[in-house]
This record gives structure tokens, sequence and C-alpha cells, in this order.
């Protein structure tokens, strides 16, 4: 007996990208992380008094600070990119921001 997974193509930015549709279980642990980092922006910017969106340019956050909401979203980027059909184009995720993972996540359930 075979199983194949089942694929989905997304258009983003013109070019049509293959991936794996998500299975219920790793969709709810991709929320799990989402979820994460989302929290983890929010209170780090309510921590500085500033917007979630303004954390890497501001002086008020530490570098520690930062880094560990960088690690938070290489983990998220690092599951998505794991449903790339073709490995080679997982670099398109560096331009996605935290709406546009989201979409995207939508797109593949």
């Amino acid at each position: 007996m075979a199983i194949t997974l089942n694929k989905v193509g997304i258009e983003i930015d013109g070019k049509v990208y293959q991936f794996y549709k998500l299975t219920f279980g790793f969709q709810r642990k991709l929320v799990e992380v989402q979820s994460n980092l989302n929290k983890l922006t929010t209170e780090i910017a309510k921590k500085h008094s500033i917007e979630p969106e303004a954390i890497n340019e501001s002086d008020k956050v530490p570098e520690s600070d930062k880094l560990e909401i960088a690690k938070a979203g290489l983990k998220l980027q690092e599951s998505l990119g794991s449903l790339f059909v073709n490995q080679d184009e997982i670099g398109i995720l560096d331009n996605f921001d935290g709406d546009s993972l989201t979409e995207l996540i939508e797109a593949l359930k």
C-alpha cells in the first residue's frame, strides 16, 4: 500500500509554488508555533511600551529580546519550509511577514 500526500499549488507574487497540504496534527503544531511567536512579540512590545511592528527598529528593545523573537520566527519558517515540494523554493519565506504567513497557513488547510 502506498500513501500519497495531497499537494496544492499556491500563487505567490505571480509564481505558483507546490506545497504539501497540512495534516491535522501538523496544522495544530504550526498554529501553536505561530501563536507562541505572536504572544512573545506582543509581550516584548508591551514590556517596552512600543508597537509590535517597531520591535526590530527600536533602541528600547535589547538584542536578547530581538534574538528570541527571531528564533521563534525561524521555527515557524522551518516548519513551513518542510511543506515545500521543491525545497529550493523555501527562500520565498524570507519575504513574508506575520500576516503573509497566516494567509499561507490558511491556504494550506
